[in-house]
């Protein structure tokens, strides 16, 4: 298991390696692009947020992986089991997005050739999102606005090593972040809030990655038993696996060894979750499957992600058991991807 990073610090030295590498709550590490020690074609920094109930959702991303940047919009209908997406693409941006190096500060704004992608942080932490992408579904248009508040106890934050010292991710996942909002599609609106069971969730991004990568990545938040409930089940890069956390009530609970299980030929099937320490019994049952796949030549990426609603068991930091019935219709989402970027 890795070492919990309790006190503020660089994130790299003065090579551009990991001075601290670890996991922590919040991230407590200064990450400064500067350090890096790879071309800048070689960085990949995004910003995934995640809105999501059991009918519909939203993703919006900004990302700077060097070769590309852009800024997406993702509408997502369960119901129906589509998935699509619209954005510009950049080439050789190179940092050219100004991504800030914080997830904590900083906006993150663009606007260009009729496309507006804006987040606004407030004071108190929340994101004010405004968009617009006119080309949208055969130029029908998505538009909205959109604040997540923060939850108000932990995150997963991890700062990972790779076998070469140079490679490294700094990433911050946070749950159980309340969304209040709507989107447009049309003369088509659809409302986020927790009066329709919608839950946000955050992929904060900052790295030097090998060419080739694989990750596993689990997000689920809701309300079990009264209070906020959430997972983070994450694994598959970097020389160690500690990257998951259960937060029960806003109160992280941190996992050694998680364990996936499911079936890429049939991914209807129940997705399984385990882990090393007997802490996890966990299974979800899809209702629809997103495949993705890019290839442009140096940068190929696939994607297998099952959306469905999780049941099971998990044993808190104090031994205690949450049990997570059918009936609490917690719904989130479990992902495969494989990169050469």
């Amino acid at each position: 298991m890795q070492r919990e990073i309790t006190t503020s610090g660089d994130l790299l030295d003065a090579r551009g390696r990991l001075a601290a590498g670890g996991w922590a709550r919040k991230p407590l590490l200064r990450y400064e692009r500067r350090r890096v020690a790879v071309s800048a074609l070689r960085i990949k920094e995004w910003d995934y947020y995640e809105i999501i109930n059991p009918d519909y959702g939203i993703a919006l991303l900004a990302y700077d992986i060097g070769y590309q940047g852009r800024v997406v919009v993702k509408w997502m209908d369960f119901r129906a089991g589509t998935f699509e997406e619209n954005g510009p693409t950049l080439w050789f941006t190179r940092g050219g997005m100004g991504l800030p190096p914080s997830s904590e500060t900083g906006d993150v704004v663009f606007d260009r050739g009729g496309v507006r992608w804006a987040c606004r942080r407030s004071p108190q932490g929340a994101r004010a999102f405004e968009f617009s992408f006119p080309g949208f579904r055969a130029d029908t248009g998505i538009s909205g606005e959109i604040e997540l508040a923060p939850p108000r106890g932990d995150s997963m934050v991890n700062a990972i090593p790779f076998s070469r010292p140079s490679r490294f991710v700094y990433a911050q996942k946070i749950n159980c972040m309340v969304p209040n909002g709507r989107v447009r599609i049309g003369s088509d609106v659809y409302s986020f809030s927790p009066d329709n069971h919608s839950n946000g969730c955050l992929d904060w991004s900052r790295a030097a990655f090998p060419y080739h990568s694989e990750w596993r990545w689990c997000t689920v938040s809701g309300v079990v038993g009264g209070v906020p409930f959430g997972l983070n089940i994450d694994y598959g890069f970097g020389t160690e696996s500690s990257k998951s956390m259960i937060f029960h009530d806003n109160v992280g609970h941190h996992l050694d060894e998680a364990i996936y299980t499911f079936d890429r030929v049939a991914p209807m099937k129940p997705w399984v979750f385990t882990d090393n320490e007997n802490r996890l019994e966990l299974m979800l049952k899809p209702v629809c499957i997103e495949r993705g796949n890019t290839n442009y030549l140096i940068l190929r990426t696939s994607l297998l992600k099952a959306y469905g609603f999780f049941s099971g068991r998990v044993r808190l930091d104090d031994g205690r058991w949450i049990e997570v019935e059918e009936s609490d219709r917690l719904f989130g989402s479990a992902e495969a991807a494989v990169n050469d970027w």
